[in-house]
Formats: structure tokens, sequence, C-alpha cells
């Protein structure tokens, strides 16, 4: 599984999830939108939103799924 977290540093809901993201025993890459309009476009091609955060899940088949809402990223990463 890959993990790519989509957020800006001045959000408030993205620093939660950046503030927990040591503790975790799995590597998340970080994709600013900001810094690279790209990551904003490939995730507003995909969900159809720019939301932040957004975390991208892709298997080991390539499949994507998208997550939004920075307590249910905090949860999910603290259950792998």
């Amino acid at each position: 599984m890959n993990y790519a977290l989509y957020y800006y540093d001045m959000c408030p809901f993205c620093q939660m999830v950046l503030r927990s993201l040591p503790g975790l025993n799995v590597e998340v890459e970080k994709r600013n939108v900001l810094q690279n309009p790209e990551y904003r476009q490939q995730q507003q091609k995909a969900t159809g939103r720019t939301t932040v955060p957004c975390l991208l899940i892709t298997n080991e088949q390539g499949e994507e799924q998208w997550m939004f809402e920075s307590r249910d990223i905090i949860a999910f990463l603290n259950s792998l």
C-alpha cells in the first residue's frame, strides 16, 4: 500500500494530520498542493474536489481510494 497526503501548510486541519505522522509506523508521501499545482489538479480530476487534507491510498493493484476529513485520516493511519 502507498499513501500520499494532499495538504498545504497554512491549513489547520492539515497541520493536525501532519503532526500525527511522526508517531506512525507507516510512510506517507506529502504532496503540497500550493507548491505543486499538478497535485491539486490530480486530486480535482480524481475526486472533483480540492479540499485538503486528503489522503490517497493506492493498493498493490494500483486501485486508488481517496479519504477526506482530518480525523478520519488520522484514525485510519493509526489503525495500520
